[in-house]
C-alpha cells in the first residue's frame, strides 16, 4: 500500500559510492563530485523532507533535534502534503531539500537514474548491516547495485490480529504455520462460528489490503528471491511461481462460511475499522490481517486499545513452514540530495542504530534489530519487535510501493476487486495486470 497515508511506517551491499554527473549541489546547481565522502565545512542549516506525521512527526522532529544541536548545526523541518507530487516538483526546479524520506523506493530509483540522489558509502553501509533485519538494504538498493536509501522507522504487515480473551475461552491456539492456520480456520468455522474479517475498502485506493495479503503468501511460497523478481517484473503475476499465492487467498476468501458477510462484503468493509468487530460479544470474526496501524487511534476501538496488553492477540502471519519466515514491511528511506557534511552526518544517524529512541516510545519500530525493545510503549508492541519483525528470515518492503504505480497503486488495487466481487475470474485477473505492467523503453 501506499504507506505514507496509513501505516506507522523499510526496508546487496554496495561498493563505494560514485555520485553520477548532474547530481544536485546544496545550492540547487549541479555538480560533478565523483565521490560519496562529504564535502565542505558543513551547511548551518539542514532541510529535511518527510511524508508522515502525527506522534511519528513529533517524535522524529525530537529525535533529530538532540543530534543536531550535539553536531553544532540546526534542522529545517518539511512536511509534504503529497510526498511524490513534491518531491518531484522541487528535484525539476533545482530546490531539492537536504535529507528526503522516501516511502516509495521506486520514486526514489527514479532519481537514482537522473543523477539527483547521493548514494551511500561501502562503510555506512556495512555499518548499518550488521544491526538492520535482514533484507532491509535491499528497498534502498537500485538497479545499479547501489544504495541509495537506509530505512528510517517500519511498520510490520505480517500481522494476524485476534481477541485474546476469546480465543483463551474457546480453546483456540495462534497458528504458526499455514497449515495450522488451515486447521484453526476449519475449527473455528465447525463450531458454528465465522472465521475471517477481511476488509478491503478504501474510498479511490480500494483494493490496496488484499496488495498485503498477496505479497505476504508470494514471500511464503514462492520466497523472497522470487518475490524481488516478481516485484521487479520478472516473474509474471499468471507464473507458477507467484499464481500459488493467489491460489490461497481464494481458498480463504472464497470458501463459504470463512468470511464475514462474504466476498462481496470484502470490498465494502473499511479497512481500518474492518477488524473492530473481532471484540464484539460475541464475535463476527475471530482472525483480520492487517498492519500495526490497527491498533493505533482511527483502528481498533479506543476501548479496546486501552487494554491492549491483555485484550488484543497478535502473532506473525504464519509461515509455510516452522523457521521460514519472512516479514512484510513499510517505511521511509533515508536518501541524501548533496554531500555536504553536515547533510551526511544528517543522514546517516536517520538511518543509524543510534536514531529513533523517542519515536520508538511513540510506538514506531526502529529496523535495527539491536534497538531496546523495552522502550516500544507496550507489551503488545514490544511482542511485535521481538517475535516478528527482529526474528524474521527476510524482510522485504512493500511490493505494490515497488512496483510501477500503474500497476502497484493501479491494477494491482483494482483487478482483484473485480475478481472477488465475481465479475471475472482469477486467471483473467491475473493476464490483466501482467498486461498493464509497462513495456521496456527499447
Amino acid at each position: 500500500m501506499r504507506r505514507s497515508t496509513f501505516a506507522k511506517a523499510a526496508t546487496g551491499a554496495a561498493a563505494i559510492a560514485l555520485l553520477t554527473s548532474g547530481c544536485l549541489g546544496s545550492s540547487g546547481t549541479t555538480t560533478t563530485a565523483a565521490t560519496g565522502t562529504a564535502a565542505g565545512a558543513g551547511k548551518a542549516t539542514v532541510e529535511v523532507m518527510y511524508g508522515f506525521g502525527n506522534e511519528q512527526e513529533t517524535a522524529f522532529q525530537k529525535d533529530l533535534k538532540a543530534f543536531a544541536d550535539k553536531s553544532g548545526f540546526t534542522i529545517k523541518f518539511t512536511k509534504a502534503g503529497s510526498w511524490d507530487t513534491e518531491i518531484k516538483t522541487r528535484v525539476a526546479g533545482g530546490n531539492p531539500p537536504d535529507v528526503g524520506l522516501f516511502p516509495q523506493p521506486g520514486v526514489m530509483c527514479d532519481l537514482a537514474k537522473q543523477g539527483k540522489v547521493l548514494a551511500y558509502d561501502d562503510a555506512t553501509v556495512t555499518s548499518a548491516k550488521a544491526t538492520l533485519v535482514n533484507g532491509f538494504v535491499g528497498a534502498g538498493t537500485c538497479t545499479d547495485g547501489k544504495v541509495y536509501g537506509l530505512p528510517s522507522a517500519v511498520s510490520v504487515k505480517s500481522l494476524l490480529w485476534y481477541d485474546a480473551p476469546v480465543f483463551a475461552a474457546a480453546g483456540y491456539t495462534a497458528p504458526t504455520t499455514l497449515a495450522e492456520l488451515d486447521a484453526l480456520t476449519e475449527k473455528i468455522k465447525a463450531d458454528g462460528k465465522t472465521p475471517w474479517c477481511i476488509a478491503a475498502e478504501s474510498g479511490g485506493a480500494t483494493g490496496w489490503p488484499i496488495t498485503d495479503w498477496i505479497e505476504d503468501l508470494v514471500l511464503r511460497f514462492a520466497g523472497p528471491e522470487n518475490y524481488d523478481k516478481w516485484v521487479a517484473g520478472t516473474l509474471k503475476f499468471n507464473s507458477p511461481e507467484i499464481k500459488p499465492a493467489w491460489d490461497y487467498f481464494q481458498k480463504i476468501a472464497f470458501t463459504e462460511g470463512n468470511v464475514r458477510g462474504g466476498t462481496k462484503a470484502i470490498a465494502a468493509t473499511n479497512f481500518q475499522t474492518g477488524g473492530n468487530v473481532l471484540f464484539d460479544t460475541p464475535p463476527a470474526c475471530y482472525l483480520f490481517k492487517q498492519a500495526t496501524f490497527i491498533a493505533g487511534k482511527g483502528g481498533f476501538p479506543d476501548t479496546v486499545l486501552a487494554k491492549a496488553d491483555t485484550e488484543i492477540g497478535v502473532v506473525a502471519f504464519p509461515a509455510k513452514e516452522a523457521g521460514n519466515n519472512p516479514v512484510l514491511t513499510g517505511g521511509d528511506l533515508a536518501t541524501a540530495f548533496n554531500n555536504d557534511a553536515n547533510t551526511l552526518k544528517l543522514r546517516n544517524f536517520i538511518a543509524s542504530k543510534d536514531n529513533g529512541v523517542e519515536v520508538g516510545k511513540a510506538g514506531y519500530f526502529s529496523p535495527h534489530k539491536s534497538f531496546d525493545v523495552t522502550l516500544y510503549p507496550s507489551k503488545m508492541l514490544q511482542k511485535i519487535a521481538s517475535d516478528v519483525l527482529y526474528k524474521s528470515s527476510a524482510a522485504r518492503f512493500d511490493g505494490s510501493d515497488l512496483m510501477p504505480a500503474k500497476v502497484g497503486a493501479g491494477t494491482f488495487w483494482t483487478e482483484p476487486i473485480k475478481w472477488i466481487s465475481g465479475t471475472q475470474d482469477l486467471d483473467v485477473t491475473l493476464n490483466n495486470i501482467d498486461a498493464s505492467w509497462p513495456k521496456a523503453a527499447s
